[in-house]
């Protein structure tokens, strides 16, 4: 508590942390900077605004900048439906200098001595890594084999295989180059690593290649231009300003289907954990085809609960949010 400098009194000038209990759940945009990682952001954040839980979906580098989506409170539990955002980025690399983490954090382990690479050569290495692929997760990572992180084998000096994953690469653009330094612009789906993505058009030209730049821009629906620095966070603290730019539960959600629930009694009945069956099937025939979840909303456009129509026996159908 902070105090009056000559009456002893508490300064009710200085804005004191709203309860947790009245803290609102939603969808936060954070412009992270460089140097801190995605976890001591979400960290940070929770300490500044007394938030009771708080996520991100989808870690970024220490060095790089850009969107981290921060899901707070209630929002957490729909981190399962956000992770799996296309991301979008721009980078830069450096052709002819390799290290060993494949950005400018590592150790140079090669430099190329030959010729500078030709534009054409460049846009044709870069048009071979357009699509669906596989794709080998680099010896820093956090992945996890054998119980412990590739990161730590690496430090350690184990040699142990590293994992592959399908990866789409939608979009793959060369925004500028000129040699050796080249700036793109991609689209991709979750898990890509744009360093090893670096590394790997590095090998095709044969001068090898390392990530000096990356900054994420978008997340699905969601952009950079709509986040908010940590600095602007910052001075926030102890305040509710933060609150003006939460992204409601059910507009984070908008890729879902949606149906909506008028009626009380059924209302009720939802916020009791279940739905009459005669209801669920009416409705399962609205959804059909229907895979992934679809939210059931109130007529005042409160997200109530995410319903899977096609969850198999044992698998849960509903997942409710229950309202104050």
């Amino acid at each position: 508590m902070t105090y009056g400098t000559e009456t002893g009194m508490p300064d009710k000038s200085v804005p004191r942390p709203p309860r947790r209990e009245s803290l609102p759940s939603g969808v936060l945009l954070v412009d992270k900077p460089e140097g801190w990682t995605s976890h001591d952001v979400v960290y940070r954040l929770r300490k500044w605004f007394r938030w009771k839980k708080a996520g991100h979906c989808g870690t970024l580098d220490p060095f790089a900048t850009g969107l981290l989506v921060v899901c707070v409170n209630d929002a957490t539990r729909i981190v399962d439906q956000l992770v799996g955002h296309e991301k979008g980025y721009r980078f830069s690399m450096q052709l002819g200098v390799e290290t060993d983490t494949l950005d400018r954090t590592g150790r140079v382990t090669a430099r190329y001595q030959g010729p500078p690479v030709k534009e054409d050569a460049l846009l044709e290495a870069i048009r071979a890594f357009q699509g669906p692929q596989v794709q080998k997760v680099p010896k820093y990572s956090a992945v996890k084999v054998g119980g412990r992180r590739l990161y730590e084998w690496t430090r350690a000096g184990r040699e142990v295989e590293q994992p592959k994953r399908e990866v789409v690469i939608h979009r793959l653009e060369v925004i500028r180059y000129r040699w050796p330094e080249v700036d793109c612009e991609i689209f991709c789906s979750k898990g890509t690593y744009v360093r090893q993505l670096a590394a790997d058009v590095g090998a095709r030209l044969g001068c090898g290649a390392h990530v000096t730049a990356l900054r994420r821009t978008a997340s699905g629906p969601f952009a950079v231009e709509d986040a908010l620095s940590l600095e602007t966070l910052k001075g926030w603290r102890g305040a509710m300003e933060w609150t003006s730019h939460l992204i409601p539960l059910h507009a984070a959600l908008s890729h879902l289907p949606a149906l909506v629930i008028d009626d009380p009694t059924l209302r009720d009945q939802l916020q009791s954990g279940h739905l009459s069956d005669q209801w669920l099937d009416t409705h399962a025939a609205v959804v059909e085809g229907q895979t992934g979840p679809v939210r059931l909303m109130g007529s005042d456009n409160v997200l109530l609960a995410l319903w899977w129509p096609a969850a198999r026996p044992g698998e849960r159908r509903l997942r409710v949010f229950h309202q104050p």
